[in-house]
């Protein structure tokens, strides 16, 4: 019988053991009608166990009957070499066709090759739930691994991104550590440095001198004009070396201070005096110097 391509049928396949057994199962086919009556075909009658051969031949069928008396050592071969998770192999048993005088009978013969295709199309539908199930776990595997794969997708275009921050970080980390250094370099001496201290100018004042501190900005002019080292005054507040040092100089400004006021009408008058003695063309140098003192403190 030839092998044809019947769509929506099932596709059934018998492997005997001689020609003799085939033609029987052949006419018997015929008489059954099981394309009419149950949508069945059998496409194939295989007179041989020749594993090679029937290999090429069952591939593709829906049920595969193998002859044999009982579940044989021919029918276990056959069974594990054919089976898939796509057809269903049932028995075809020369047992149920023999008679006592060891012949074949023609209508056990068909009756036998109904029921084993019978019994093999019910597990065969069986066998088509699990496919189908099987399917669908497919389907749904597959659509979770599309998934996957858009995530992922998006993962490694995240990672670009990332990727090119983190080159553009480690520039930057570049650039501090090069700034770093330079301030490092520049500044790796300044523990050697004595730094200076900072103290409340009245409250050192009134420590030192027993007396409040009337005119903080004259103190502020003084160390502007005459630029101690290591000593500056404003915001009321003055910072030196160490507290000794700020005694130090408040101590020679307070002296300047008392200096000035108490004689400072003695100063204008000599001053003065001396400005008259003086030649025209040096008089203006004495004017400089009694401007410059009388608003030494302005």
């Amino acid at each position: 019988m030839e092998n044809e391509n019947h769509e929506s049928k099932i596709d059934v396949r018998i492997i005997v053991q001689g020609l003799d057994i085939a033609q029987l199962v052949s006419k018997a086919v015929n008489n059954i009608c099981l394309e009419r009556d149950y949508n069945i075909i059998v496409s194939s009658i295989i007179p041989t166990t020749e594993l090679s051969i029937v290999k090429k031949v069952a591939a593709g069928a829906d049920i595969l009957l193998i002859g044999g008396y009982g579940h044989d050592e021919t029918y276990n071969i056959l069974f594990n070499e054919l089976k898939t998770d796509f057809n269903h192999i049932g028995l075809f048993d020369y047992n149920n066709i023999i008679v006592e005088d060891e012949s074949v009978d023609f209508d056990l013969a068909e009756k036998e090759i109904l029921n084993s295709i019978i019994r093999s199309t019910l597990s065969y539908s069986l066998n088509l739930i699990n496919i189908h199930t099987l399917e669908n776990k497919l389907m749904k595997v597959t659509h979770n691994y599309n998934n996957l794969l858009d995530d992922y997708n998006k993962l490694i275009k995240e990672n670009e991104v990332l990727s090119q921050e983190n080159k553009e970080l480690m520039e930057d980390i570049d650039d501090i550590k090069s700034d770093f250094s330079a301030f490092k370099l520049r500044y790796e001496d300044i523990y050697s440095k004595e730094i200076l201290e900072i103290f409340s100018l009245e409250e050192l004042w009134q420590e030192l001198f027993r007396q409040d501190l009337d005119d903080s900005q004259r103190i502020v002019i003084a160390t502007d004009k005459f630029r101690p080292e290591n000593i500056i005054v404003g915001q009321n507040y003055i910072a030196a070396e160490s507290k000794s040092k700020a005694v130090e100089w408040l101590n020679i400004v307070r002296t300047a201070l008392i200096f000035v006021d108490d004689n400072s009408d003695d100063l204008k008058k000599e001053l003065n005096e001396k400005t008259q003695e003086k030649a025209p063309e040096v008089r203006e140098d004495y004017d400089d110097i009694s401007s410059a003192f009388e608003n030494f403190w302005d």
